[in-house]
C-alpha cells in the first residue's frame, strides 16, 4: 500500500518538472511500481534497497507478454527513481540530505548504428553549423542527439526534462519501450549550454 506523503511527494514532482506527457506518464508509472514494492519511508530506504529493486525488475518482473524486461525498460525505471531522489534532495534537505540513489548504476545498453547520413555527410553538416546564425547554438544540439543514431521522431519529443546532465531519456520509442541514450562528453556539454540558456531566457 502507497504510504499518502510518498505520493503527494511524486504528484509535487511530476509538476515540478518540464516533462512531456509521455515522460510524465513513464515516470509516475515507475514511481508507483516502485511504491508497491516498497513499504519503507523516505529516511529509511538505503542504497541496498534499490539494489534489490533493481534485481527484482532483472530476475522477477515480467512484461505483459511474460518476458523479463529490457535493460532500457530496468533503466527506465531506475532513472525515475534517480530523477525523483535528486529532486527530493534539492527540494527538501531537511527530509533526505543525501540521494540514496547515487551508487546505483543503470544497465549498459549499447548505441544502436547511426543510419542514413555517412560520414562524409555529417562532415558536411558539422561545416554548416558554423554558417548559421541566431539559430545556431539550438540546431548544433539537435545535430549532437542526431549523431547518436535517434530517429527525427524520437527527437523532436524531447524537452529540456529529458536531459538529465548525462543521458536522454526517451519514452515512445519505435520499439514501444523507453530508451535511455547515453551522449558522449561533447554532446553533453553542448547540452547542458543550451538548456541554461534556454533557462535564462525563461527567466528573462
Amino acid at each position: 500500500m502507497m504510504r499518502p506523503p510518498w505520493w503527494v511527494k511524486v504528484l509535487e514532482f511530476l509538476r515540478s518538472n518540464n516533462l512531456a506527457l509521455n515522460s510524465r506518464k513513464l515516470y509516475e508509472r515507475e514511481l508507483k511500481r516502485f511504491l508497491a514494492w516498497s513499504e519503507l519511508h523516505y529516511h529509511e530506504l538505503r542504497p541496498r534497497h534499490f539494489a534489490l529493486y533493481k534485481e527484482y525488475l532483472r530476475d522477477e518482473l515480467r512484461t505483459d507478454a511474460g518476458k523479463p524486461l529490457s535493460k532500457s525498460s530496468i533503466n527506465a525505471g531506475i532513472a525515475a527513481l534517480k530523477s525523483f531522489f535528486k529532486w527530493m534532495c534539492y527540494t527538501y534537505p531537511d527530509i533526505i540530505s543525501t540521494n540514496p540513489t547515487l551508487g546505483i548504476k543503470l544497465e549498459k545498453v549499447p548505441l544502436p548504428p547511426a543510419q542514413s547520413l555517412t560520414p562524409e555527410q555529417m562532415e558536411q553538416v558539422w561545416s554548416a553549423l558554423e554558417l548559421l546564425g541566431e539559430t545556431k547554438q539550438r540546431d548544433t544540439a539537435l545535430v549532437h542527439i542526431l549523431s547518436h543514431g535517434l530517429r527525427a521522431g524520437e527527437v523532436v519529443q524531447l524537452n529540456v526534462g529529458s536531459f538529465d546532465g548525462k543521458l536522454l531519456f526517451l519514452p515512445d520509442t519505435k520499439t514501444n519501450e523507453p530508451r535511455l541514450v547515453p551522449l558522449r562528453k561533447e554532446s553533453r556539454q553542448v547540452l547542458a549550454q543550451y538548456g541554461s540558456v534556454k533557462a535564462q531566457s525563461h527567466v528573462n
